[in-house]
């Protein structure tokens, strides 16, 4: 008897910015998500110019972990297999490193309010999308009521 190949789970890079845990957007991420799927999350140390300039660094790991963390535990809560990461301070840079250990089919990227309009002004999500040929999915996590869970 010859054993039907597994289809491989689907693969989506979770791209973490504030209000990640927003349940409303982790429902939106399982949504379109078919059943199976891997989701590694990576959450990009974002620093202040003065805090690369001094090589301090600390505070903005800390941040980076918080959103992991909240991002991690809601998209856990919605049912979904995940794994996460700390990412290099380019966004960009640290969707490529993501993607070396995690090949994803999809990118999502959320944002909020002004670091929207900052990402735009720097073409985060256009540089994504033209580096790295699968789809990249930009969600407004502003406009997103958060969800109650029972």
């Amino acid at each position: 008897m010859i054993a039907e190949p597994t289809a491989k789970p689907r693969r989506i890079l979770y791209v973490a910015h504030e209000a990640c845990g927003n349940p409303a957007l982790c429902a939106e991420v399982r949504a379109h998500a078919a059943a199976g799927v891997e989701v590694l999350v990576v959450a990009p140390v974002l620093s202040s110019w003065s805090h690369r300039w001094t090589s301090d660094d600390a505070e903005d790991r800390e941040r980076a972990e918080a959103r992991l963390e909240e991002s991690t535990a809601c998209l856990r809560r919605n049912g979904l297999l995940v794994q996460s990461t700390l990412g290099d301070a380019d966004p960009v840079q640290a969707m490529a490193d993501a993607l070396f250990a995690f090949p994803a089919e999809e990118i999502v990227i959320c944002l909020e309010g002004p670091e929207r309009r900052h990402w735009a002004r720097k073409g985060v999500v256009e540089r994504a999308r033209e580096r790295f040929g699968i789809p990249v999915t930009e969600i407004d996590v502003a406009e997103r009521a958060p969800a109650v869970l029972a």
